[in-house]
């Protein structure tokens, strides 16, 4: 590979850093991920002065700093209220594997909350496929194969 400032080959040596870490997810976090893992469902907590509901779940509200208690069970369909088509690989933090593009990944409203999810889409990588306001249902991994993080979710599909 040559630079093209002054014309000099450069080596690169490609590797894999492999980099373990473990931490707590905390009492709300893995009430949420065990509802996923277990049952393949959503849970949100709602705000009791706003009623906002946050998901993933938080111990206190991100607009009123106010502790949170009220659970709420959600769907697993929504709406995408943003998106991007990525040109470039991104490396998954679950599993360190990269997706190869292009893929489509966007932000998506589960029906009863007032926050979004970003996942990858499984829709063709074209602007022409996707639009804001679409409906999407989640796809989850099979029950025996979760293990209670977000890589649990495999993507969002388009509800036809």
């Amino acid at each position: 590979m040559k630079s093209a400032k002054d014309n000099v080959e450069l080596i690169s040596i490609p590797m894999v850093v492999d980099v373990p870490y473990r931490f707590a997810a905390g009492k709300y976090m893995t009430r949420f991920l065990t509802e996923l893992r277990d049952n393949g469902k959503f849970y949100g907590i709602r705000c009791p002065l706003c009623n906002r509901v946050q998901l993933p779940p938080r111990i206190v509200c991100a607009v009123c700093h106010v502790k949170n208690s009220d659970w709420i069970e959600l769907g697993n369909e929504g709406t995408l209220v943003g998106f991007t088509i990525m040109y470039l690989p991104l490396t998954d933090p679950t599993t360190g594997k990269p997706h190869e593009p292009p893929f489509a990944y966007g932000s998506v409203r589960l029906d009863g909350s007032d926050s979004v999810i970003d996942h990858f889409l499984n829709v063709e990588p074209v602007v022409e496929h996707i639009r804001i306001g679409m409906r999407m249902k989640v796809a989850l991994k099979e029950r025996e194969d979760r293990v209670g993080d977000l890589g649990d979710i495999l993507h969002f599909d388009p509800v036809t």
